[in-house]
C-alpha cells in the first residue's frame, strides 16, 4: 500500500468521471458522492464548503480499495491511499481486531474459531471465514517429478493458508517439490503488508514487511512463490525503513506467483465422469498469470475454463469488515446473471476473494483456490 509515499501531496481531480465507470461501490449505490469522483469532490472541497468533515471522511471511506479507478484515472489519482490515511486517522474497533488477526494469526485464531459464537456483532466475513469448510471434490489429478534443480525456493502462503485452509500450504509444498526445487521449510512469514496499509495500519504494515525482508536475507535469499495474489501485489510494493533500496529490490526480483504450470508432470482428469463448469475470477489485483496457466492444464484433458466478468467481488480486506453491507451489495452484483445449473466451480488465486466468494456465492457455486481443485497421486 505505500508504493507512493503516505505523506505525498494529493493530486487535485479534473472530474473527468471516467472512474465512474469501473468503481463496484457507485454501480451498486448510484450515489455520486461515493463514487471516486464525488469522494475526491469531497475530500478536496470540505473546508470551502464547510462540510462536516466527519461525515466527509465516512462518506469517503467506502472504498472496497480494488483501485480500478487508478487503473483510469488519467491524472494517476491513488484514491485508496487517500482512503488509507483516512482510516488510519479514524480507526476503530473492527480495524483493531483485522490487524490482530493478521498480525497475530498463530495466537489469535484458535481462540477466535473457538468463541467465534460469542463475539457480539462479529463481521459476517471474518464469522464465515473462520467456520470450518468442506473439501471441494479435486478436478486434476497430478502425479510425477521433475529431475532436481540448483533452485533454493520458499513458499510465502499467506495469512489465509497458514492459519484458515492449512491443507492448501501443503499442496503448494508438494507443486514446489514435484516441479524440482529444493524447498525451503516456511519460515514465520509476516503479513504482506496490503490488508494492512489499506485498512490505513501504516506502522503495522512497515514492521509487518520489514521483517519479511529480514527472514529473507536470513534464508539466504532465495527465490518466493507466493501463493495469494494480492499478497504478491502487496509484497512487491516498496516501503520506507531502514533497509537499503537496494536489499528491497533484490527482494522484490526474487518474487514469483505461484501458478499451475504443471510442464513436465502427468495431468488427467480426476473424476473423467464428472460434468462441472468451471469458471475464473481474476482478482483486482491478479495478473492474468494463474488463469492462462490454468487454462492451458484444463485444456489438455479436454475441460474449458470460463472468465468471468472482471467485476470486483465486494471483499477488499477491511472493506468487507467495516462496511459488511456494502460489500454483500457488490458480491450480489458480481453473482447476478450467472447459471443457476447445479455443479458449477468458480477459482481464483487471491485468498481474500476465496473467503468472499465462498461466504457470498449462490446454491449452484462452490469457491475455491485452484490449488484446491488439485489432487496429488504417487
Amino acid at each position: 500500500m505505500l508504493e507512493y509515499n503516505q505523506y505525498h501531496p494529493p493530486i487535485e481531480c479534473t472530474l473527468c468521471g471516467r472512474c465512474m465507470e469501473v468503481c463496484p461501490v457507485f454501480r451498486a449505490t448510484q450515489r455520486e458522492e461515493l463514487s471516486p469522483r464525488g469522494k475526491k469532490f469531497l475530500l478536496q472541497n470540505s473546508g470551502k464548503y464547510f462540510l462536516e468533515r466527519k461525515r466527509v471522511d465516512y462518506l469517503a471511506g467506502l472504498c472496497a480499495g480494488c483501485k480500478k479507478c487508478l487503473d483510469v484515472c488519467p491524472q494517476k489519482i491513488n484514491l485508496p491511499l487517500e482512503i488509507a490515511r483516512l482510516k488510519s486517522a479514524h480507526p476503530d474497533w473492527k480495524s483493531w481486531i483485522w490487524s490482530r488477526m493478521i498480525t497475530s494469526g498463530p495466537k489469535i485464531m484458535p481462540v477466535l474459531k473457538g468463541t467465534r459464537a460469542f463475539i457480539p456483532s462479529i463481521p459476517p466475513i471474518i464469522d464465515n471465514a473462520l467456520a470450518d469448510k468442506n473439501l471441494i471434490p479435486p478436478v486434476l489429478q497430478i502425479s510425477g517429478r521433475i529431475s532436481h534443480t540448483s533452485r533454493r525456493a520458499v513458499l510465502f502462503p499467506g495469512c489465509v493458508a497458514l492459519h484458515l485452509r492449512p491443507g492448501l500450504h501443503e499442496k503448494a509444498i508438494h507443486l514446489l517439490d514435484a516441479l524440482g526445487f529444493e524447498t525451503i521449510k516456511t519460515p514465520d512469514w509476516k503479513c504482506c503488508g496490503y490488508p494492512l496499509g489499506s485498512a490505513g495500519l501504516f506502522e503495522q504494515e512497515k514492521r509487518e514487511r520489514e521483517k519479511n525482508l529480514q527472514i529473507w536475507v536470513k534464508l539466504g535469499k532465495p527465490d518466493i512463490f507466493v501463493l495469494c495474489a494480492t499478497c504478491l501485489d502487496g509484497l512487491k510494493n516498496p516501503f520506507f525503513s531502514n533497509s537499503s533500496l537496494n536489499a528491497q529490490t533484490g527482494f522484490r526480483q526474487k518474487l514469483f506467483p505461484l501458478i499451475p504450470d504443471f510442464s513436465g508432470l502427468n495431468i488427467s482428469r480426476s473424476n473423467p465422469e464428472e460434468s462441472r463448469t468451471i469458471f475464473w475470477h481474476e482478482p483486482c489485483h491478479g495478473s492474468g498469470q494463474s488463469r492462462a496457466a490454468l487454462d492451458n492444464a484444463l485444456s489438455s484433458v479436454n475441460l474449458d475454463l470460463t472468465m468471468m466478468d472482471r467485476n470486483c467481488c465486494g471483499m477488499g480486506g477491511s472493506f468487507a469488515v467495516q462496511h459488511p453491507q456494502l460489500s454483500r451489495r457488490i458480491a450480489d452484483i458480481f453473482w447476478q446473471n450467472m447459471p443457476s445449473s447445479r455443479n458449477n466451480l468458480v477459482l481464483t488465486d487471491c485468498s481474500g476473494c476465496i473467503i468472499q466468494l465462498e461466504a457470498t456465492s449462490p446454491d449452484s457455486f462452490q469457491a475455491a483456490h485452484w490449488l484446491e481443485a488439485i489432487v496429488f497421486t504417487p
